[in-house]
């Protein structure tokens, strides 16, 4: 030992097994108060260390340790909770539905993670073994969960999310998503432009390879839990380049005279483009920004189709709207379409807006599937898509089709309170004028007298979802 330096002192106990009086005293209160109430299982887990109710003398210096730890980790917590509800709003409402549905369901949250994991592997399952309704398919857009009327988040829901989640994990993961998600929209407008100046030199198909290499990115961000995390107008501005994209693509296949493709490539622009309103919400505001742009895809779509399908008269178009079409109304088809579904069809409009289009179900046609099962077919457009009609007026979000019969809302409450249920595989869908050209043409009768029975007729072997 070094001269003129002090030996440390040993910490040693009194013959008794226990500190000094003084420390006694002191360490006695501590014991008495904080060590009981501080919650032993989060300190467990986080620390490693376990608290006894009445812990020994020894214990004590490290347990000061673990509780200003521990205070110091639930102060960040709920700080990285603030960062998170002020940066990634949806994300933190879907967070605190998921808790009120797990209250809702007598779940704890791992339970109900865990039911929600065997649930989307149950639907991946499912999507695969319907490969036969449809060969080649793009899936659309889910309808987005609106969180407006959403009422502010108890104090015990947000204890909730603290203990169930890591927040600095999830800002920190959701941050790193955010930022892919903006460099997949400067990559997919960076290949926008190189393909347009190939386009331009009439070098379609190195046009045509920019742009597939641009929207494929596009298309995975979209498809992530970036576009969930991503401010509304990154979000609609990668749905507006993608329409774009796919719209150019669509000009180029056509004069490559590849018009399947065209009309394949033009569809698929719509619906990125009507992904748009599920981000805005406001119908006057899409219009007034992108309503060229709708027109001018349709455009090329009906162009396209015109090489394809000429015996199927699809594409009459008015630009006189037939008066008193509109939600409701059913119609019944007139022409000769053999080898179609619309072929002595029955078909119930459940979304009819002007300036945008319309969407139907066919009523009449059933289809077997490869498991013997027999399904409704309810249309052309996305067939693996389940579309379901119900009979529970007070389900929210659910919207009047004919007296009886509803559409939208929480589908799997529409069962649990009893409601009756049709699912349909795919729908009908008509561009904007479209419909009001065959009906004026004679290809349609319509009228508004459609009852409940029409929709919830009972099918032999059906795969009921009721």
């Amino acid at each position: 030992m070094e001269e003129g330096r002090k030996p440390k002192k040993k910490y040693e106990e009194s013959p008794s097994g226990s500190l000094s009086k003084k420390k006694q005293k002191i360490t006695g209160g501590f014991k008495e108060s904080l060590a009981q109430r501080l919650p032993s299982a989060p300190l467990a887990e986080i620390f490693d260390f376990t608290i006894d109710k009445y812990p020994e003398p020894l214990s004590l210096s490290a347990l000061s340790l673990v509780c200003k730890s521990w205070n110091s980790v639930a102060k960040r917590q709920r700080l990285w909770l603030s960062s998170l509800r002020v940066r990634f709003p949806r994300i933190f409402c879907t967070k605190v539905a998921s808790v009120r549905e797990a209250k809702r369901e007598g779940l704890t949250m791992k339970e109900y993670i865990a039911s929600r994991e065997i649930a989307k592997k149950s639907e991946k399952e499912k999507k695969d073994n319907n490969d036969d309704w449809e060969e080649d398919s793009d899936d659309d857009e889910k309808e987005e969960e609106s969180y407006e009327d959403m009422a502010p988040a108890t104090e015990s829901e947000l204890q909730t999310i603290v203990s169930t989640w890591n927040m600095n994990s999830e800002v920190a993961k959701l941050s790193t998503e955010v930022k892919k998600y903006k460099s997949a929209i400067k990559y997919l407008e960076a290949m926008r432009q190189k393909g347009n100046d190939k386009f331009k030199e009439s070098d379609l198909k190195n046009a045509l390879q920019l742009y597939k290499r641009g929207f494929e990115p596009g298309e995975e961000a979209l498809g992530g839990i970036g576009d969930a995390a991503a401010p509304p107008t990154d979000r609609i501005e990668l749905r507006h380049l993608l329409a774009i994209v796919y719209s150019n693509c669509s000009a180029a296949w056509y004069r490559l005279n590849e018009y399947e493709r065209a009309a394949k490539c033009g569809v698929n622009a719509h619906e990125r483009l009507l992904g748009i309103t599920r981000v805005m919400r406001d119908s006057n505001g899409f219009n007034k920004l992108f309503g060229e742009l709708n027109r001018k895809i349709q455009r090329r779509i009906r162009q396209a189709l015109a090489h394809v399908i000429p015996r199927i008269s699809f594409l009459r178009h008015s630009d006189v709207p037939v008066e008193g079409v509109g939600v409701g109304t059913v119609l019944r088809s007139n022409r000769d379409m053999a080898g179609s579904i619309f072929e002595n069809s029955i078909v119930l409009l459940y979304e009819h807006e002007r300036g945008e289009g319309c969407q139907g179900i066919v009523l009449n046609k059933d289809a077997h599937g490869r498991d013997g099962k027999v399904r409704r077919m309810g249309g052309p457009v996305e067939p693996r898509r389940e579309v379901y009609l119900h009979n529970v007026a007070d389900l929210p979000d659910a919207r009047r089709v004919i007296e009886g019969v509803y559409y939208g809302g929480d589908i799997e409450e529409a069962k649990s309170r009893g409601g009756r249920v049709a699912t349909f595989y795919g729908y009908a869908a008509w561009f904007d004028g479209q419909l009001d050209g065959e009906i004026r043409n004679q290809d349609w009768t319509w009228s508004n007298d459609g009852t409940a029975n029409l929709v919830f007729r009972t099918v032999e072997g059906e795969d009921s979802k009721e």
